[in-house]
């Protein structure tokens, strides 16, 4: 049984050859047209809905049963950005190499 990947490479050979050259630079150059007409995409200020985000957080603090105890620990912590940079800071450091002992 022949190799699959070998049998692929034959058809794209085949295909390769019947394709006439003068086609296919006018098909590239159709190409290039259509991608220069498009506008660019509108810059993304935020990569995500703020108010789906919002809405999920309160849902999720709303369905714990604690009183309230850990969105005001939350609200604290975020109250400390120093804190924040910080911790994003040493997982990167974490992350890369292996630890010392």
């Amino acid at each position: 049984m022949a190799d699959p990947r070998d049998e692929l490479l034959r058809q794209i050979r085949a295909i390769r050859k019947r394709i006439d050259p003068d086609v296919l630079e006018r098909a590239a150059a159709a190409a290039e047209r259509v991608q220069a007409a498009r506008p660019p995409a509108p810059p993304v200020d935020e990569p995500f809905d703020r108010q789906a985000a919002r809405e999920l957080v309160m849902s999720f603090l709303q369905s714990r049963h604690d009183g309230g105890r850990f969105a005001m620990k939350l609200m604290e912590e975020m109250k400390k950005p120093e804190a924040a940079a910080k911790a994003y800071g040493s997982a990167g450091q974490r992350s890369s190499g292996p630890r010392k002992a």
